[in-house]
């Protein structure tokens, strides 16, 4: 059946439900701009009836209780947007300033509204109990209203848009294991009071960054998934280490991490190079212009697997197929003095 009714329609519909011994619930309002909390609303309200029918107001009537410059969308759409809800079964429009008539000419079984009222403020309560109807008050569950959602509208119209950015293309990308190469090696570092920065490394990085490379850390953090830590310990060490780099002028511009231990069996967990193709692909970078830069052989071989140059920073003195450094300031002159000019 079509749900949008006229009153005469809403009379037949009525006498069908009466005759089935169906029970009809009625409610009303606006639904202008229809948010979370209508919607919850009205599949609630329809939960209490065999049968809802909803009255939306007319302009007319909206202007009249809530705001001369309301509503924002037209009463024939309003109507048809709540007609598409599955929870409502009739939808027709309310001409008046209160629901007074309608409830007494169709006398629903329950009368619902919202709980921004309460049963004592409806006026219309005293009619329904008289012919022995009930009056039923649907809790808040969502804190949203039609009018803060046009203040926001008209808040963020006032914005004005923030300018582009024009910063020259990047020479290429420098991946960075974090514990042990930028930060001084601590089992499962989670206080920020003990983030302290290696030797070289707060002037290296800003040799790499001056020389047009963006800066990304990829890091595994197992004690995340074993629980030893937090997520937001971990953001807070990273704080921490933004803040030590501030005074070389430093700025990383994403860290990728992997909180999963090696049982996990992930794609992301270094040496596999989940984390390096991922940021690969959202920086657009090709590969051949990325290095790798780590402490142990893991670090190497997800840079490698990824298709970037791997460098090792490590007082090891063993045999590697991979660049190794004894100082992160070597590691950078490496990569310094292996890269093609900027594209």
């Amino acid at each position: 059946m079509e749900k949008i009714l006229t009153p005469d329609e809403v009379d037949a519909w009525v006498a069908e439900l009466r005759r089935a011994g169906r029970k009809l619930g009625y409610t009303c309002g606006t639904f202008d701009l229809l948010h979370a909390g209508h919607v919850d609303y009205l599949a609630r309200s329809r939960e209490l009836c065999d049968a809802l029918l909803v009255a939306v107001n007319s302009d007319w009537s909206v202007r009249q209780y809530k705001d001369p410059r309301r509503p924002i969308c037209p009463e024939q759409e309003r109507m048809r947007v709540v007609a598409a809800l599955e929870s409502v079964d009739a939808v027709t429009l309310l001409n008046d300033a209160r629901p007074l008539a309608q409830i007494q000419r169709w006398q629903p079984d329950l009368y619902i509204k919202g709980g921004d009222y309460s049963e004592a403020k409806l006026r219309s309560a005293d009619a329904v109990r008289a012919y022995g109807g009930r009056v039923e008050v649907i809790p808040v569950s969502h804190l949203v209203r039609t009018s803060q959602i046009i203040e926001r509208v008209m808040a963020l119209e006032k914005l004005a848009a923030p300018s582009p950015v024009s910063a020259a293309a990047a020479r290429g990308i420098v991946f960075l294991d974090r514990d042990g190469k930028l930060l001084k090696e601590s089992p499962y570092l989670s206080d920020p009071a003990k983030a302290e920065l290696l030797p070289g490394v707060g002037a290296g990085l800003a040799k790499l960054q001056q020389a047009g490379y963006r800066l990304v850390i990829v890091t595994n953090q197992q004690g995340i998934g074993l629980g030893y830590f937090s997520f937001d310990d971990f953001v807070a060490v990273n704080v921490a280490l933004f803040r030590l780099l501030t005074a070389y002028g430093v700025t990383i511009s994403r860290i990728y991490y992997c909180p999963h231990s090696a049982a996990d069996q992930c794609e992301c967990r270094k040496p596999k190079p989940g984390l390096l193709v991922r940021a690969l692909a959202d920086f657009g970078m090709e590969p051949g212009r990325c290095f790798m830069v780590g402490d142990r052989d893991v670090d190497a071989m997800s840079g490698a697997a990824a298709g970037c140059s791997p460098v090792l920073v490590s007082a090891a003195d063993v045999e590697s197929p991979w660049p190794r450094f004894a100082t992160f300031t070597e590691a950078v002159e490496w990569i310094l003095s292996s890269a093609g000019p900027m594209e």
